[in-house]
């Protein structure tokens, strides 16, 4: 009698409050992932140089000392947005893994009590035998 209760309990407890608790587990990690990439701040500041690294332009006009300044802006610039390009493509590859992979974990969840029992059947059957 005692152990039915057991399995009773643990069998709520399995389809129940766990299932509840590994969604909630899921939806933490893609909260993770989105503020691990700074997934807002990067669309936010696209268009920035690369770690800030923009020269000024000279106080008195100079065309030589201008346009060395513009290219090397643009070219921090064109940095800024190859590596923050990067960065998106990897956190939403990483959000999109994340979201394929719950139905496989969850699809595994369910049906592990059932591989429990029949590995416990098989183990048993190699004894016997």
């Amino acid at each position: 009698m005692q152990i039915i209760l057991i399995i009773l309990g643990y069998i709520k407890w399995h389809y129940g409050k766990s299932l509840l608790s590994l969604t909630k587990v899921w939806r933490n990690f893609l909260y993770f992932i989105l503020d691990f990439f700074s997934m807002k701040l990067l669309f936010r500041n696209f268009f920035d140089p690369w770690k800030r690294m923009a020269d000024n332009y000279p106080k008195n006009f100079n065309l030589k000392k201008y346009l060395y300044v513009l290219i090397t802006n643009i070219i921090v610039r064109v940095v800024g947005i190859m590596m923050r390009t990067i960065l998106i493509i990897t956190g939403l590859s990483c959000y999109i893994l994340l979201i394929l992979f719950y139905p496989i974990v969850l699809s595994i969840w369910l049906v592990l009590p059932f591989i429990v029992i029949i590995l416990i059947g098989l183990g048993i059957n190699l004894i016997i035998k």
